[in-house]
């Protein structure tokens, strides 16, 4: 083989690696794009939530039933279920003291 042509084949293997790599970078990018748009709509609900039934937490006659209903509302109807002392309704979860207070919100996903 002459050098030419040599050189020619390596810049042809070159530039096929090239391409998958920018392939495969697209594509990754694409679906941490995904994936981050996913949390940011979980953040946004669980933030739509909070502010919703922060008025009625807030107010020292608040019941359980009033600041879960308005729970409901902000997350579109969800019944929610308990566990752990926790009513967990849409993205939140809410604990109650004695008295019916509010005094814990969690989330059901990590920051970590």
């Amino acid at each position: 083989m002459k050098r030419p042509t040599i050189a020619i084949v390596l810049l042809g293997l070159a530039f096929v690696a090239s391409n998958l790599w920018w392939c495969f970078a697209v594509i990754d990018s694409g679906i941490t794009a995904s994936y981050r748009q996913e949390d940011l709509d979980r953040h946004h609900k669980a933030l739509r939530q909070a502010l919703a039934v922060a008025p009625i937490a807030a107010r020292s006659s608040a019941t359980p039933e009033q600041v879960l209903g308005a729970a409901r509302a902000a997350a579109g109807g969800d019944s929610g279920f308990e566990k752990d002392g926790f009513v967990w309704i849409g993205e939140l979860g809410y604990r109650f003291d004695g008295d019916g207070r509010l005094v814990e919100l969690q989330t059901n996903w990590s920051p970590f």
